[in-house]
């Protein structure tokens, strides 16, 4: 059995932390799989405990985030044996760059032991050859050995798409924007280990604060740092661990994305649309606000999705006044108008980079226009499902001018019974934009990217 053929390691005995990893990044590229699902499903079914869960994890999105920093010294190490770094069988190109991140980003480790760990899983996962190979590139990072980067000045846009970890188009898209010190401030906060953050479910969880119930479990937490409806958990909380969460009594949110719903202000009796509603963090958000009495039509374009999305909210929170609706954002299967819709739009995702840690490899440049083109389409079916009066919130984990701005004023322009409301009266004061918009950053937030603004029909 070759090394690259070893589809099936054994994983019902314990592994350790490393192992774990090793699994994961390996099945994420071999597959196409998304990393965070592979490392929540493993997790589950992991005994390990919370302090070595949290290793894992820092592990599999730490090594994502700064593939291209670990690849530029890697194949410089290897040069033209085994046609470089690239030549190599998964297995070790992937306990090569494990090792490698602990020395050169996670330099709390020893460098002895991140040598030593990663020379055991290339012996189990490779042969003595491989192995004495990982042996040799990483001592010479744990001697000090560094290749050159890029000049910092005069290759600029190079030197950051090596040191910050990000794809080439981005980098020069962010520096054009932005200027190089906000750029680089920028990619930096997307190689930052995201908060956990968790919204309580307001319907069932109403004796018990949210703060002592975590500590029951054994979690540390507080409140959101700025004013949005979530508590920041620490402690290698794995949600599928948690009772709370699997009772459905919370919801993992990011703040800044907690806070997009108030936008919608929904009250009891409220009629609302989430025209593009899973996972169903904001669907669930509404529902709490408009019982009794209220409903929120939560539609989802996937078969596959709208079944998760009807677990998520009617099964585990069993949130009253939710209805879920298989169908088209684009042609709403829907008949009346609603008192408000949220378009929470499909879109690049550049502004969830550090929480999706391999996105940005799986992104063209070409995405921002295309989903641009499928935000203004959802948009216009959006204004016929809503009654006159009514309010149209439009939002987008991300900070692109054809997403945000350019796609606001197109809407604006081709309806005019529709005008922006000042959506800055709902939100906390951290996320007000000075243009009547909600606007985070990671850099200046420490959360998601999020736009958002509510328009009123005429």
């Amino acid at each position: 059995m070759t090394p690259s053929s070893r589809k099936s390691i054994p994983r019902r005995r314990q592994v350790s932390a490393r192992e774990l990893a090793l699994q994961v990044l390996h099945d994420a590229e071999s597959r196409g799989a998304y990393a965070d699902r592979l490392l929540e499903t493993r997790l589950r079914a992991s005994t390990l405990p919370p302090r070595d869960a949290a290793l894992v994890t820092t592990l599999v999105m730490g090594t994502l985030r700064y593939r291209a920093l670990l690849d530029h010294h890697l194949d410089s190490f290897l040069g033209a044996r085994h046609d470089g770094f690239a030549g190599l069988p998964l297995w070790i190109r992937t306990a090569l760059r494990l090792g490698a991140y602990q020395m050169l980003v996670l330099t709390r480790i020893p460098a002895s032991a991140a040598v030593a760990e990663s020379v055991e899983l290339a012996k189990r996962y490779g042969h003595p050859g491989t192995a004495g190979l990982v042996n040799a590139v990483l001592r010479r990072l744990a001697s000090g050995e560094r290749a050159p980067l890029p000049d910092r000045e005069k290759e600029t846009a190079a030197y950051l798409a090596i040191a910050t970890s990000h794809p080439r188009w981005l980098v020069d898209r962010w520096l054009a924007r932005y200027g190089a010190e906000e750029a680089e401030r920028l990619l930096a906060a997307d190689n930052e280990d995201p908060a956990v953050t968790v919204r309580p479910n307001q319907i069932r969880l109403k004796r018990t604060p949210l703060g002592a119930a975590l500590r029951s479990e054994g979690h540390t937490s507080k409140p959101g740092p700025h004013g949005g409806p979530v508590w920041q958990v620490e402690g290698g909380y794995v949600p599928s661990r948690s009772p709370l969460f699997r009772q459905g009594l919370l919801w993992l949110q990011d703040e800044a994305e907690s806070v997009v719903p108030l936008l919608v202000n929904p009250s009891g009796g409220t009629r609302v649309l989430d025209l593009c509603a899973a996972p169903g963090g904001k669907a669930a958000a509404m529902a709490s606000a408009v019982s009794p009495g209220g409903l929120v039509v939560a539609l989802e374009r996937h078969t596959s999705r709208a079944r998760a999305l009807q677990e998520n909210l009617r099964d585990r929170l069993r949130l009253p006044g939710v209805a879920v609706v298989c169908g088209d954002g684009l042609a709403p299967p829907l008949r009346g108008t609603f008192d408000a819709v949220l378009v929470d739009a499909p879109c690049s995702g550049l502004g969830t980079l550090r929480r999706r840690a391999d996105a940005r490899w799986r992104k063209a440049a070409s995405i921002v226009a295309e989903m641009a083109a499928l935000q203004r389409a959802l948009l216009a079916a959006a204004a016929g499902c809503l009654r006159p009066g009514g309010i149209l919130v439009y939002s987008v984990c991300s900070f692109e001018p054809e997403e945000t701005d350019e796609t606001v004023k197109d809407f604006l322009d081709s309806h005019t019974d529709f005008a922006q409301d000042d959506a800055r009266p709902y939100v906390p004061p951290a996320f007000r934009g000075a243009d009547r918009a909600l606007r985070a950053f990671p850099h200046t937030h420490g959360t998601d990217g999020v736009f958002a603004v509510r328009l009123r029909r005429g």
